[in-house]
């Protein structure tokens, strides 16, 4: 045999103070096999391929893929090379993408529970709310109730944010003024989710209209606070408003009711 410089792969791996296993990975993936196995089953390697394990663990370093390494080194050229750049970039300009989207999820969250904090909790209040752009599924009345409920709302959830980078605003329900006086209180009439403004990626398909609305904010799902819910909003109705039409509720803890016309309401005397 022509006297040449060989290394182990423990050598080599020493060299680049990387684990022995990485070499052994490297020769079952192809991009790096030994220049010959000695009968004792040492493998050994020739100086160009400490040249080509040099370039591996650089561009391993950028995160280019083993499969995209391999594609290079079986044709080098500075043409593959550039591709192979761009298309890393690329990836690396997507996944900047998603971290600011996330980083937007994670403030629109956080702001939405920093602000429930503050909603009074128990309290019958008319307020009056704007025009709120929404995304709502009509639950079918056969399905109302029931287990055929949540499958209506996963669908809607999956609908609502499948151009989203997570779940990041309330998802809620709506009923019926029929079946919440008469305490139907799990029969909502359509699942709803707060949209974004015109050109987000949430989609709005209603409109709520704005005008006074009476709010009652609970802690827990309205449903399970149902009969509570009704009786302090009734006696707030018997005094102040003539009329309700449905009931909106959304997380963390709120249930809103729709349009009213207001009684008399009275004011202290200055």
């Amino acid at each position: 045999m022509k006297e040449k410089k060989y290394y182990t792969a423990g050598e080599l791996a020493r060299l680049f103070n990387i684990p022995k296993q990485t070499m052994l990975y490297y020769d079952k993936m192809g991009i790096l096999k030994p220049e010959f196995v000695a009968e004792n089953g040492y493998r050994y390697y020739s100086t160009p391929q400490y040249l080509t394990l040099e370039i591996i663990l650089f561009l391993r370093k950028m995160d280019i893929s083993v499969p995209d390494i391999r594609k290079f080194l079986e044709n080098r050229s500075r043409d593959n090379i550039l591709r192979i750049l761009d298309r890393r970039k690329e990836e690396c300009l997507q996944q900047i993408d998603q971290a600011r989207r996330l980083i937007h999820s994670l403030d629109t969250y956080r702001n939405t529970l920093e602000r429930s904090q503050s909603l009074p909790l128990n309290q019958v209040l008319l307020q009056n709310y704007h025009d709120c752009r929404m995304f709502l599924t009509p639950i079918p009345k056969d399905k109302r109730g029931g287990l055929s409920t949540i499958s209506i709302r996963a669908r809607h959830v999956r609908e609502a944010f499948s151009h989203c980078f997570c779940k990041e605003r309330p998802t809620g329900w709506v009923i019926s003024e029929d079946d919440f006086f008469h305490h139907r209180f799990s029969h909502s009439s359509a699942v709803v989710t707060k949209s974004g403004p015109p050109g987000s990626d949430l989609p709005c398909n209603y409109v709520r209209p704005g005008g006074l609305y009476i709010s009652l904010h609970i802690q827990g799902a309205y449903f399970h606070h149902g009969q509570d819910s009704l009786e302090r909003m009734q006696d707030f109705m018997d005094k102040t408003v003539s009329s309700l039409t449905e009931m909106y509720s959304f997380s963390p803890s709120s249930a809103i009711g729709s349009p009213i016309t207001p009684k008399s309401i009275s004011t202290p005397s200055a």
